[in-house]
Order: structure tokens, then sequence, then C-alpha cells
């Protein structure tokens, strides 16, 4: 099975492709029970590694290729001290402090979800889980052209399903019932599109990095 897993207020939302090509979603609310799913491969959107002394490559090549007017979908992850800093200030004066650069208020708040995906490869090294980003997907199969739409609104859902619905005409209709029976407390239609769309290319021969050419599982690189 192929797995596409995405953050999200409550938890983590995570889609699951199986050998049949069958589409099925599941609300965890901790990465340790990813443990429960049987698979190949999981991508999942959220850092895996940290900044050093300077921003990762990964993110400033993937920044390129998005284009201007998208290329704030990508956070610059901080340094580890900043991830791991009791509080925002701290986080700020930590990064500023190895990197030269401060930390945004949105990278902030994913802290908490980096610190869980760092301490779930710490205890799971073996784990097939890679970093991807779903901004990056929709580029590669949308012909190598970034979405304009923000994928918050009517128009960027319809654009994105309609990709979605490319490869399987069916998928729309699982991602509308799990946004029907979940609580928009703790997922969000976005985060289900997300999830979707990283087990698609999850399971796909033409996966990606970047920067190019690098080997899949390499520190700074993201896939898509």
């Amino acid at each position: 099975m192929y797995v596409g897993i995405d953050g999200c207020r409550g938890g983590w939302l995570v889609a699951i492709i199986d050998q049949e090509a069958s589409l099925q979603h599941c609300f965890i609310r901790r990465l340790d029970e990813l443990q429960s799913i049987p698979l190949r491969l999981a991508l999942i959107d959220i850092p895996l590694h940290f900044a050093d002394t300077t921003y990762r490559n990964c993110e400033v090549a993937a920044q390129a290729l998005l284009g201007i007017k998208k290329k704030a979908s990508i956070f610059f992850t901080p340094h580890r001290a900043a991830v791991y800093a009791a509080t925002y200030p701290e986080a700020n004066r930590l990064n500023r402090l190895h990197t030269g650069k401060g930390v945004s208020k949105q990278t902030w708040n994913i802290c908490g979800k980096i610190k869980e995906a760092d301490r779930f490869l710490s205890d799971h090294p073996d784990y097939p889980l890679l970093e991807a980003h779903p901004e990056l997907c929709f580029y590669y199969l949308n012909g190598r052209q970034a979405l304009q739409s923000k994928k918050s609104t009517l128009e960027g859902a319809t654009d994105r399903l309609e990709i979605i619905a490319r490869h399987a005409e069916r998928y729309p209709e699982v991602i509308a019932h799990t946004v029907k029976q979940t609580k928009r407390n703790d997922v969000k239609q976005d985060d289900v599109i997300d999830a979707t769309i990283l087990a698609i290319r999850a399971g796909q021969p033409t996966l990606q990095s970047v920067p190019e050419n690098r080997p899949l599982g390499r520190q700074d690189v993201i896939l898509y």
C-alpha cells in the first residue's frame, strides 16, 4: 500500500491506496499510529530534516520550481535548536544565531508536528517515510505548471480535484465522503486533498526529487 500523510488541526490525515488502487482515509492523533498500517512507501508533508547554517537547498529549489506567486507554499525549516525551543521568541533568537534568519509565525505553528515527525523517525529509523510536498506533486501532474489558485478556496479545491480525477475518476467522491465524515475542527478539505495527492505520487514510478537527480531519501531532498 502507498500512503500520503498531511498534518491537520487534530493530528494527521492519512490517505491509503491499496493494491487494487482503492482509496481510503483515516484520521490519527499521533504518528505512532502509523505502525499499524502495512505499506511500501509513505510520503509526508512535513520537514524531516533541519536547516544547518542556511536555508535547506531543497526548499530554495522547490520555491524556484513553483515560481514567485506560489513560493510562499514552501516554508523554510528552522534549525533544530529553534524547532525545539520552548517559545516563539526563543526560536527566533536561536534560528538567527545559527542561520542568520528569523522564524515566521506560520513556521513556528508547525514546529510541534516537525518535532513529532523527528521523534517518530528517531524511534523507527527503518520506517519507509519520506518528505514530499503536495503543491509540487500538483505541479508535476499539471504538466510542470504550478497551480495559481489557493488550495483553501473553492477554485483551489476544484483545480486540485480535477487533477486527482484524471488519475482515478472515483477518488473525488471518496474525498467528499471523508470530508463529510470528519470534523472541521480536526480536518479540513485541503488536508484530505493534500494527503491523497501524496499517496498517488507515492505509488507512481515517476517520483521526482528537488533538487533534481538526487537519490530518494537524501536529507536535503523534497519528493514530488
